[in-house]
């Protein structure tokens, strides 16, 4: 297979995109260009809620228990999708009693949009618990889904591929997750090909970090704790360490440091040198990637970014196989998402919470569009990118005017970038959407009061902490009220809202 260099895919610049000026930032005349006053960010749509959850979520039996509590599946009482839930006591919280601390898991998970990490939905409070509402995956935990199953490389090669993909993006985004293992990766699916679908989750010793800062705090499982770790001074390195280890278990069903002890299962890690023998069996490919993944001088190590573009993937097209979608259904989505205008602000919230929501195939498939859009793999799409894969898609050579524009539509946050639920809502057929039963759960989400209307208040409610004048947004929202408010009794019912979001919908 050659040398160990030439097994390395290398980055490059392959010469395919179109770049134009600084195409990453928006030239003056979009900048400057009148527009809504209110500016909407997609972690608004995971919302707090004073009650109980029981009068949304009917349990339909518990999934797990333990010393903080314990984890229910639940159904929605208007949709019946289900839901995990997670029950953490109070009196518990992960022993502390700061709030902002037992929420550190909401936090980061909010700031997250990748579909190789298990999204969160809402959370609740009540006088003795906290309530996350977090999506299910069926296949429960990836160690019990493995454990009695042979795994071929490329079975393995998939799944630490959805892994990397998820660790890249996280870390992008100055999170490292630091507890890293096989108990805390998902399984939603296991396709017919023998593959599993996973997603990444438990959040609750995760971290944001400072490029170049170095962490002191020990935190881990033992058998998947990096070397720094234990030495107390670490970086977001030590979350590809875990992903080395992990890999081999999957491969092997064995632990790569061994010892009788914790004590001296941790000296082993400290030392750097695992057990190769277990090894010999598979290729170089994988014998590659684990060597540097659990490299000791973390310095050295890969980063997600640098692991993804490894051979091993290519070898058993593990990008390809996430992105397979039938071509008439890409043709459908180009054409909405070539035609998508950004709408009122209330209809933006409310397809956005909708699609946050949905478990439909037409969904998933937009997600693996995008998958084949992300040229560098980090769970988002530059301007340029968007363009290329817009011509490749279509096959034409499109207008870099109008695709700017188009791109403009969608990047409701102004990041530069298109995120990955950014591009489902241009990309999918809206009328999906249509039904009672989930303009309703919609309504419901702005309905906080359960009183059976919307008020100018609770819509302020959600853009609370985006930095908008409060007078500001006091006057644009109620200028947006006075064209739903069909009675003009200053408040949104049900039916008003419906034939508000209907007439969106029906045009899309």
């Amino acid at each position: 297979m050659g040398n160990k260099a030439n097994r390395k895919k290398k980055i490059k610049d392959t010469g395919d995109k179109f770049i134009l000026n600084e195409w990453e930032v928006y030239d003056k005349n979009y900048i400057n260009r009148e527009e809504s006053k209110i500016q909407f960010s997609s972690d608004l749509i995971v919302s707090k809620i004073k009650k109980s959850p029981y009068t949304d979520y009917t349990v339909l039996k518990t999934l797990g228990t333990g010393s903080y509590g314990k984890v229910l599946l639940v159904e929605n009482k208007i949709t019946g999708m289900k839901r995990a839930m997670k029950v953490i006591k109070k009196s518990l919280s992960f022993e502390v009693s700061n709030e902002e601390e037992v929420l550190n898991e909401l936090n980061i998970l909010k700031k997250i949009d990748h579909q190789n990490v298990v999204k969160i939905y809402e959370y609740y409070i009540d006088e003795l618990n906290y309530y996350f509402v977090t999506e299910y995956c069926p296949g429960g935990d990836l160690f019990q889904a493995t454990q009695d199953i042979k795994l071929s490389e490329s079975q393995v090669a998939w799944i630490m591929y959805q892994i990397l993909l998820a660790v890249n993006h996280i870390h992008k985004l100055n999170i490292m997750h630091r507890d890293l293992k096989p108990e805390n990766i998902l399984v939603t699916k296991k396709e017919e090909n023998g593959l599993f679908r996973v997603k990444i989750c438990d959040f609750g010793t995760s971290h944001l970090f400072n490029e170049g800062d170095k962490e002191k705090e020990l935190i881990g499982t033992s058998y998947y704790i990096a070397p720094e770790v234990l030495n107390k001074k670490y970086d977001f390195k030590c979350d590809l360490w875990s992903c080395g280890v992990i890999m081999y278990v999957l491969l092997t069903k064995k632990i790569p440091f061994l010892g009788n002890t914790k004590k001296e299962v941790r000296k082993s890690i400290k030392k750097g040198k695992y057990v190769d023998e277990p090894l010999e069996k598979y290729s170089d490919f994988v014998k590659d990637l684990i060597a540097d993944l659990l490299e000791k001088d973390y310095e050295k190590r890969l980063n997600a970014e640098t692991a993804l573009t490894y051979n091993i993937f290519d070898y058993y097209k593990c990008k390809e196989k996430l992105s397979m979608i039938d071509f008439r259904i890409i043709n459908n989505y180009i054409e909405n998402i070539k035609k998508y205008k950004q709408s009122n602000i209330i209809q933006e919230i409310a397809i956005t919470y909708l699609i946050h929501n949905a478990d439909l195939d037409e969904v998933m498939d937009a997600y693996k569009l995008f998958n084949q859009f992300d040229v560098d793999r980090n769970g988002k799409i530059s301007l340029s990118d968007f363009y290329t894969g817009l011509c490749k898609a279509s096959g034409n050579k499109l207008n870099k005017e109008e695709i700017t524009e188009v791109f403009y539509n969608i990047d409701s946050d102004r990041s530069n970038y298109i995120e990955q639920e950014e591009f489902v809502k241009a990309a999918i057929d809206k009328k999906i959407f249509l039904s009672d039963k989930m303009l309703k759960f919609a309504f419901n989400f702005f309905d906080k009061d359960k009183n059976g209307s919307i008020s100018v208040e609770e819509i302020a409610h959600l853009f609370k902490d985006n930095n908008t004048d409060d007078k500001v947004l006091s006057s644009e929202l109620r200028k947006i009220i006075e064209k739903l408010d069909e009675d003009k009794d200053g408040i949104i019912g049900f039916k008003e809202f419906s034939s508000f979001m209907k007439s969106l919908l029906e045009k899309l």
